[in-house]
């Protein structure tokens, strides 16, 4: 029998509310949705900014038996089990023109969080056709990384940088008793999306762990050591010998 704790309680609540309420439309009620969503740090707990955000542990999530759950754990190191959520996130920041991005954060990424972002126009002029670095340089000509045989072309369009505002905040101690309606609706609507958005990476890493099995494989890794080599010098081998 599983032990309800304030934690587990809370969790199973705001499912139920989910489930049988659904999308809060009066101002009362989306104020209180806003008021008590789960938030977590942006950064770490020193920086004292947080974000709407949601409990992605193990533990936390809908399994379908306890076998599963248990099974789970095993792929917890397992980076094929992340790529179907990093499409999810890739697709939500896109949706939002990056200004708003979903990630992990806490010391065993047990947690997502919203982000502030950005996407920005670069001026980088070229793009090694072959290992893909950007520079400067405004005109084509041989790539500079050392041992790459590549040429960089000039950039059709502009390149752009994504990146995330870690340790912004994100309407932390907001009163939002002073917000209109208006502005009111446009935040339910992102943070019902983010919610969307944990409930479809939930879905997805289940059903990668129902469909997969860990097994393990030897890989042989190649490694650059140093030996030392007798000095050839005018077809002769010069040693060093104990005297």
């Amino acid at each position: 029998m599983a032990i309800l704790t304030k934690d587990n309680v809370s969790s199973l609540s705001a499912r139920i509310s989910r489930t049988l309420i659904g999308k809060p439309h009066r101002r009362d009620e989306m104020i209180a949705f806003l008021k008590n969503h789960f938030r977590y740090d942006t950064m770490n707990s020193w920086n004292l900014s947080t974000s709407y955000a949601a409990n992605v542990k193990l533990y936390k999530l809908d399994w379908p038996s306890n076998d599963l759950e248990a099974r789970a754990y095993d792929f917890l190191d397992i980076e094929e089990a992340y790529f179907g959520i990093k499409r999810l996130f890739s697709a939500f920041a896109k949706s939002h023109d990056y200004r708003w991005q979903a990630n992990f954060n806490g010391r065993s990424s047990g947690y997502i969080v919203l982000y502030q972002g950005k996407c920005e126009a670069t001026d980088y002029k070229t793009r090694c056709d072959l290992c893909g670095t950007l520079t400067w340089y405004a005109t084509e000509q041989a790539c500079k990384v050392r041992g790459c045989n590549g040429t960089l072309l000039l950039l059709e369009e502009p390149a752009y940088q994504i990146s995330v505002l870690l340790g912004k905040s994100t309407d932390e101690n907001e009163d939002f008793a002073e917000w209109d309606d208006y502005d009111l609706g446009q935040r339910i609507g992102l943070v019902w999306e983010f919610d969307e958005l944990i409930r479809a990476c939930e879905k997805e890493y289940i059903t990668f762990v129902t469909n997969h099995a860990v097994v393990e494989k030897g890989v042989m890794v190649p490694r650059t050591i140093r030996i030392a080599e007798p000095v050839v010098k005018r077809g002769l081998a010069h040693s060093i010998t104990k005297p």
